[in-house]
């Protein structure tokens, strides 16, 4: 209920402070059970995420944010729910598997915490096994770190990467589908460097 009453206030506040700027924006449009996954260095990123869709988005949250009375409001109004880092909590992965049975979209960043500079760290496979179990594609998403220096948005979307092209590449499964995710990662982050045309040696 609170999602619906402040996302469209708190979106239309986002677009015009950020005038959000998308490489490959239709993706973020992709219908049915879809796992939105991004890079991830400040709180801010699910608002961001959520503003750029016009999907509602269901969050993971790292269990430890949840403890504070105001913390619970706020990961509310994301339609978060906890899950315990570092170890496979069976409960919060039921619920992305039983959302996602039902057509919903979920935000998830793999890096599994916030890291300075918007640095692509080693991903966790927590996206991909769930990607796997429930049949999902994955929408890669690369934030640019600096929208909060300089109040512009800018991001890159990729095209949805489906399960099935890492069940045929003779890998393990979810290995194969978390580098996929990561080396299109990787080509996104560059395309927000030349949105902006920046040379690699001054980008962090």
């Amino acid at each position: 209920m609170l999602y619906y009453i402040f996302r469209p206030i708190i979106a239309l506040f986002f677009w015009l402070i950020f005038r959000p700027k998308v490489s490959g924006g239709k993706a973020l449009r992709t219908r049915g059970k879809v796992i939105f996954v991004c890079n991830h260095f400040s709180l801010g990123d699910p608002i961001t995420l959520a503003c750029l869709t016009r999907r509602q988005v269901h969050f993971m949250a790292k269990s430890d944010l949840l403890h504070k009375w105001y913390a619970k409001i706020f990961f509310k109004l994301l339609l978060a729910f906890p899950v315990a880092r570092h170890s496979a909590d069976l409960g919060s992965i039921r619920t992305a598997l039983n959302g996602l049975a039902k057509g919903k979209a979920f935000g998830i960043f793999p890096q599994g915490r916030r890291v300075k500079g918007g640095e692509l760290t080693e991903p966790e496979k927590g996206a991909a096994f769930i990607a796997l179990r429930a049949d999902a594609p994955i929408v890669p998403v690369y934030l640019d770190p600096r929208i909060w220096r300089r109040l512009r948005c800018r991001a890159a979307v990729g095209d949805p990467i489906y399960p099935a092209d890492a069940k045929t590449s003779g890998g393990k499964p979810v290995d194969v589908l978390t580098e996929m995710v990561w080396e299109r990662m990787k080509e996104l982050e560059e395309q927000v460097k030349g949105i902006y045309k920046l040379q690699t040696t001054n980008y962090n």
